[in-house]
């Protein structure tokens, strides 16, 4: 997946009202000021980000997690390369509040274009040009560009050498990971005294209409928290889906379908249009992986290809813990997979789904094709709407100039 051009709305642009709310006491500390802005983790997870701050207090490390890890979903990237200072602000802020050290922003080198801004924010703020500060010590730390590089496991270990266990959290490595909106919003909440009432998204795949030829994906800024998807694409004067058309909520990998009366939410990250999946005879088996769609969605899109189901297989680094949720325990580092594949064609099946990581989707490759069975994944119908390459093998990152 190559890094590509933004094309970026702000939301002014496409509705009358874009609400603005000023936090109460322009006096207060920075995290009362986090507290009130109502601020929620907005790469997904959705916790509340004054108890992150409160809970890392003690953390040497604090972490942008400017991943992007869900292809198609551009925005984290766009505000990188239009606000580099604000997010750096923001981690400025975050590492004061829990008494860190070191910050430290971990980026893809195929986001030339970002890298770029942050290195001039950064060599800005040493000359004091900003009106608020930004360390300028701020680290930049370079990520392979595969699938999940964005997850906060992953990043401990990539960035800092550590590779924690399945149930633990970035805060026993010492260190606290938070994604690039959130940043962008906390300099937003402490310097400007705003609440959180917008949120960022891109808007991807079949989006004829908005204008822009030949294109497959739009960013929008602060789009208000509320609005259903029908208004985001109304506004932007793309087509409404056929009865045939998938809407996703959030990105290929890990977001659900959803329909035009869902409502734009403070961890809503995208909405991509896509084509119904493509049939397949089957017989067809599943393998879960813990870093995609769950199994109630491959079941689905079994369904939808209309593929007899053959038997449902765990990915072989999947654990679940003892809430029910699966993680990986080296999240896109596979163990391989051959096993799974050799079982399903024993009982029958003719083709395999996944959701698998960057390196499982390689082992699978390695193995099904040679034994006559076809292979998809639960990402395929978004990619080829997004106009990316499907996933199937990895594909080298192409490193910043």
């Amino acid at each position: 997946m190559t890094a590509r051009q933004h094309h970026v709305i702000r939301s002014a642009e496409l509705f009358a009202e874009v609400p603005v709310r000023k936090i109460a006491d322009a006096d207060a500390t920075p995290l009362e000021k986090i507290e009130e802005s109502g601020l929620v983790g907005m790469g997904g997870a959705g916790f509340p980000t004054f108890k992150k701050l409160k809970f890392g207090k003690g953390c040497a490390t604090v972490i942008a997690n400017a991943a992007e890890c869900e292809p198609l979903l551009e925005h984290n990237t766009a505000r990188l390369e239009t606000d580099a200072a604000k997010v750096l602000s923001g981690l400025t802020i975050a590492m004061r509040e829990v008494g860190a050290e070191r910050g430290i922003v971990a980026i893809k080198p195929k986001n030339i274009t970002a890298v770029r801004s942050l290195q001039a924010a950064l060599d800005e703020a040493a000359s004091g040009e900003y009106g608020f500060d930004v360390d300028p010590d701020i680290e930049i730390a370079f990520l392979k560009d595969r699938y999940p590089a964005g997850d906060e496991r992953a990043i401990v270990r990539d960035v800092l050498g550590t590779l924690l266990p399945p149930d633990a959290i970035p805060s026993a490595a010492g260190a606290v990971v938070m994604n690039v909106e959130s940043l962008m919003r906390v300099h937003d909440a402490v310097i400007g005294n705003l609440a959180v009432t917008t949120k960022d998204l891109t808007v991807a795949g079949h989006i004829e209409g908005s204008g822009f030829d030949d294109d497959v994906s739009i960013v929008v800024y602060d789009v208000p928290i509320g609005v259903t998807v029908r208004e985001v694409l109304a506004a932007l004067h793309v087509h409404e889906p056929t009865a045939d058309e998938q809407i996703m909520i959030g990105g290929p990998y890990m977001g659900h379908l959803g329909s035009l009366d869902d409502t734009v939410s403070e961890t809503c990250g995208g909405i991509i249009i896509a084509g119904p999946e493509i049939p397949d005879p089957g017989p067809m088996g599943i393998i879960v992986c813990a870093c995609g769609a769950g199994e109630d969605r491959l079941r689905a899109i079994v369904k939808a290809k209309g593929a007899p189901l053959v038997d449902v297989r765990l990915c072989k680094n999947a654990c679940r813990l003892p809430n029910g949720r699966l993680k990986c325990r080296n999240p896109g580092i596979c163990p391989g997979q051959a096993q799974n594949i050799i079982a399903l064609k024993k009982e029958g099946a003719e083709s395999v789904l996944i959701s698998h990581c960057t390196d499982c989707s390689n082992t699978v490759m390695q193995v099904a094709p040679k034994l006559g069975m076809r292979v998809h994944h639960a990402t395929d119908a978004f990619m080829r709407a997004g106009d990316e390459p499907i996933i199937r093998a990895f594909r080298k990152t192409v490193k910043a100039a």
